[in-house]
């Protein structure tokens, strides 16, 4: 390969004649778009409660193959989580939630549940997700999913508030 000057100053590689290939491939490119995909979410937060609804179907492209995904996941006793995009990233998102629970509940003071009330309240998984969105985005490498995350507040002292939470993270993570 040689370096050749083009009108104006700039530089670019001569390609090689393709008779003198050398029979390399194309670099494997990542997936630009999702395939396999679910829908609608819906949250509602009225006076004393918060709910969440999704349909159950998915998409494999343009066909309805999928009619029985689940798409609300429950955190904990105090957050619900629902999520619309590709349903792998869901369970991407799922299994990260899992095993930060499972974290937390190992580097508590007590491995016995009922002696732990360390259980993260809605907004700290709401907030929590949209710093793993905003990270995988700045990577190039999107979770493809809205995220709806609908629960209840926690008190300064730690206990399950009343009051009811519910947030929304998109794929960029804001």
């Amino acid at each position: 390969m040689s370096l050749s000057l083009q009108s104006g100053g700039t530089s670019s590689r001569a390609l090689p004649h393709p008779s003198t290939s050398s029979g390399l491939t194309a670099p494997a490119e990542a997936t630009t778009r999702p395939i396999t995909t679910g829908t609608s979410v819906l949250g509602v937060k009225y006076n004393g409660g918060v709910m969440l609804a999704a349909d159950t179907l998915c998409s494999y492209g343009s066909l309805a193959k999928y009619k029985n995904a689940r798409r609300l996941l429950p955190i904990n006793s105090r957050t619900l989580v629902g999520a619309s995009g590709e349903y792998s990233d869901l369970q991407s998102i799922s299994d990260l939630l899992r095993r930060n629970a499972l974290e937390d509940r190992c580097t508590a003071d007590s491995l016995y549940e009922e002696e732990t009330e360390s259980e993260e309240c809605a907004k700290e998984v709401w907030s929590y997700l949209r710093a793993v969105m905003y990270n995988r985005r700045n990577k190039m490498n999107p979770l493809w999913n809205d995220v709806v995350v609908a629960g209840f507040k926690q008190d300064a002292d730690g206990t399950t508030s009343d009051e009811p939470f519910l947030g929304i993270v998109d794929k960029i993570g804001t």
